[in-house]
């Protein structure tokens, strides 16, 4: 499909008086789209933790995933690797209500050779949670004014902060810094592509549109920050951060014309597809 059909179907169902989980219901608007991947559960989350042992030369307890979406469901996991407190910070609340996807991330566990929590006795969602030593808040950075400070030994985020709104990322990255333990470590996946094939092309928009609710309620919109301005954020955090690994294209999938002017966009950051940060208490 053509990306400017794409974002006009996507903008004309963003006008609908639907609510944002009835369009996930319908297999439309997803978050978290390798939930459903039995592989996506242990791997993914054991090699992360295997990461922020090694930088922190330690084993972390206490963990704070931002923007989780379904992925909520690997509380059992988590509690089994020894993690615990287990935070999630999300907008909205798109963790699974049925209790069948953490029983699967609960077996998934145990085939791993991991002890996750018993599940057998648990009735509701929220049981789940409190038996892997989970809490789901909702909400914005607000919400970690209920985290003690310097309490969080792992922060982490898998393709989240680049939707982000700009004018929101500095409080949330501020609300980390706070929460974040002195030794503590954050590792965040940010992919800097559009969701209209995978290139630039959003781009070429001006901020006035791209910022506006439309764009929001169709479920298109990423910050359009690149990896500079998203590295110069968590510095003004009090974050020292770097991007060890990329993935950058050959050459900048720009939109004809070039990213609009009024992006000020830095050439480099337009050959950067994909970053992971890893981001420290300066």
């Amino acid at each position: 499909m053509p990306w400017w059909v794409k974002l006009s179907v996507k903008l004309a169902l963003g006008s609908l008086p639907v609510p944002p989980r009835a369009w996930r219901a319908l297999g439309l608007r997803r978050h978290s789209f390798a939930a459903d991947d039995p592989t996506r559960l242990v791997p993914p989350l054991a090699g992360l933790v295997a990461r922020a042992n090694e930088r922190l030369g330690r084993a972390e307890r206490s963990v704070l995933e931002i923007g989780p979406g379904a992925m909520v469901r690997r509380a059992p996991i988590a509690a089994a690797l020894g993690l615990g407190p287990i935070l999630y910070l999300d907008v909205e609340d798109d963790a699974p209500r049925e209790l069948e996807p953490y029983r699967r991330a609960a077996e998934a566990a145990r085939e791993a050779g991991l002890a996750p929590p018993d599940l057998s006795g648990c009735a509701t969602r929220e049981e789940v949670l409190a038996a892997c030593g989970a809490r789901l808040l909702i909400g914005g950075p607000e919400r970690l004014a209920e985290v003690p400070a310097g309490s969080v030994d792992l922060v982490f985020s898998e393709v989240a902060l680049e939707h982000v709104r700009r004018d929101a990322l500095a409080p949330l990255l501020a609300a980390l810094r706070r929460v974040t333990a002195p030794d503590g470590i954050g590792l965040h996946g940010v992919d800097f592509h559009d969701h209209l094939g995978g290139a630039l092309r959003h781009l070429r928009f001006s901020p006035g549109f791209w910022e506006g609710a439309a764009v929001g309620r169709a479920g298109l919109y990423n910050n359009r920050l690149g990896l500079t301005e998203m590295l110069d954020a968590f510095a003004e955090a009090g974050f020292a951060a770097a991007a060890p690994h990329r993935l950058v294209w050959d050459s900048p999938p720009l939109p004809p014309g070039g990213a609009h002017p009024a992006l000020h966009r830095r050439p480099a950051d337009d050959r950067v597809c994909y970053a992971e940060i890893e981001a420290r208490p300066a």
